[in-house]
């Protein structure tokens, strides 16, 4: 190389060099990935149910876990709601909790109540006595928070949840296809129909109704009572 093309390259490189260090152009930062917001856990069908502990009725406490093993069926409850009157009233409730006790395979009903419309003490002994007048000795948990209800996504008062033997759920919907109450012994009872299949190694199938009843009355997100704009669906009212 000439000591002219020499120079002219030097000059070249130079000039590169001090246009990407001028003074005063501002750098382009550095662009910082978005950050995700974090995954809000609530119960899916096929997947692991969310643990929990409660105090039921008499203030004993009760977790998920200690019913390893067994097949569990949750229905999210409130005794001033009309629909769960019904079925409780009419003994739906008590046949079904007969008839699963009746299975070859160790099946629990548990009944929990996340209305926080009135004070906590108000909802425990409305329930236990709700239970007593009734003489029903089902275990009634109390989730006064709505963290556990949240976390099943329980919409209405009755929503049933089946979860399996390995702590897997595998329904989650409405009582029954009958919330009128017209069907009698005929209506489709669907945490029966889940925990039948299950004990025959079948597909849960449906593993999904829409759920019908009142709408369960949550505690406000300050922590208050629950109201009108606090519940995530269902029948208002009640």
């Amino acid at each position: 190389m000439n000591n002219t093309k020499r120079t002219l390259a030097t000059l070249i490189t130079t000039t590169i060099l001090l246009g990407a260090t001028q003074p005063g152009e501002p750098s382009t930062p550095s662009k910082q990935p978005a950050q995700q917001p974090e995954k809000k856990e609530v119960a899916e069908v096929g997947e692991k149910a969310p643990a929990f502990t409660l105090t039921d009725q008499n203030g004993k406490k009760h977790s998920l876990s200690d019913y390893k093993g067994k097949i569990v069926v949750l229905e999210w409850f409130n005794e001033t709601c009309p629909y769960c009157r019904k079925i409780w009233e009419s003994e739906q409730v008590s046949s079904l909790i007969k008839t699963l006790s009746g299975l070859e395979k160790d099946v629990v009903y548990i009944a929990v109540n996340s209305t926080a419309n009135k004070p906590e003490e108000e909802v425990v002994q409305g329930g236990k006595e709700f239970f007593e007048e009734l003489g029903a000795t089902s275990t009634l948990l109390f989730d006064y928070n709505g963290e556990v209800g949240r976390a099943y996504s329980a919409r209405t008062t009755p929503h049933m949840f089946v979860i399996d033997n390995e702590g897997v759920l595998v329904f989650q919907g409405a009582f029954s296809d009958d919330k009128k109450f017209k069907n009698g012994d005929e209506a489709e009872i669907y945490a029966l129909t889940a925990v039948n299949q299950l004990i025959a190694g079948k597909e849960v199938s449906p593993s999904y109704v829409q759920p019908w009843g009142c709408s369960v009355k949550y505690a406000g997100k300050n922590g208050g009572r629950g109201g009108r704009g606090n519940r995530p669906g269902g029948r208002p009212g009640y």
